[in-house]
């Protein structure tokens, strides 16, 4: 170090020196007790050794040397810390990626349903509008039944049109007729009311299919 000298005696020389609190370096003839010989001021003297603690010591090592190994850590500390960029980098972009393709895929799906779903509206659409023209349909035989005259019978989903039964008018000869068939019966004998009744029955339980007025010859037998 050509620089380390005593400050008083600028001298090189010799084995024990010390630097004071105020920045001084004296050798042991100029060291003075509690005063500097140079400012004059209140002091402490630290002896220069390889005991002194690290933070002391570097005042008196190569700069060049200090800035070398300290630039040779910074780059391990450099270097440390781009591995751990690179490595979250890497992981982000990996992750970037997953999500990118999960995207796509969910992405795919959901067009396709919704495809789906417009197809099934499409056929929902045409299923309704075929329910409704068969709706319009039947509403139209319906309408006409309910205008038509007569009775209606409903037997499950079908309606049935009843005809109306016509009676026929009753004319002055057919009333003549039947008041002499009313005399007629009052002569007849018990066993000829018996048969007529019996006669009678019968066809009262049949259903005439219509009226028929009765010949002269029924009327007189």
């Amino acid at each position: 170090m050509d620089w380390f000298h005593c400050n008083k005696c600028f001298t090189a020389r010799g084995s024990n020196f010390a630097v004071s609190s105020c920045g001084h370096i004296f050798c042991e003839t100029c060291i003075q007790s509690k005063q500097c010989s140079v400012c004059g001021s209140s002091c402490r003297y630290l002896p220069i050794t390889d005991k002194m603690k690290p933070q002391e010591r570097v005042f008196f090592k190569d700069p060049i040397k200090l800035i070398q190994s300290r630039l040779e850590h910074f780059s391990q500390i450099a270097h440390f810390q781009q591995t751990q960029i690179e490595r979250v980098t890497t992981h982000y972009r990996h992750k970037s990626i997953e999500l990118e393709l999960r995207l796509k895929e969910v992405t795919e799906q959901a067009y396709r349903q919704l495809s789906n779903l417009q197809r099934e509206n499409s056929d929902l659409k045409r299923q309704l509008s075929e329910l409704r023209r068969e709706t319009t349909e039947l509403r139209k035989p319906l309408s006409q039944r309910r205008a038509s005259p007569g009775q209606s019978h409903i037997d499950g989903s079908q309606r049935i049109s009843l005809p109306v039964a016509v009676t026929s008018p009753v004319t002055p000869r057919l009333q003549s007729l039947r008041d002499r068939g009313s005399s007629l019966s009052s002569l007849m004998t018990p066993e000829s009311a018996i048969s007529t009744s019996s006669h009678s029955s019968i066809h009262e339980n049949r259903t005439p299919a219509s009226f028929r007025t009765p010949t002269r010859w029924e009327i007189l037998t």
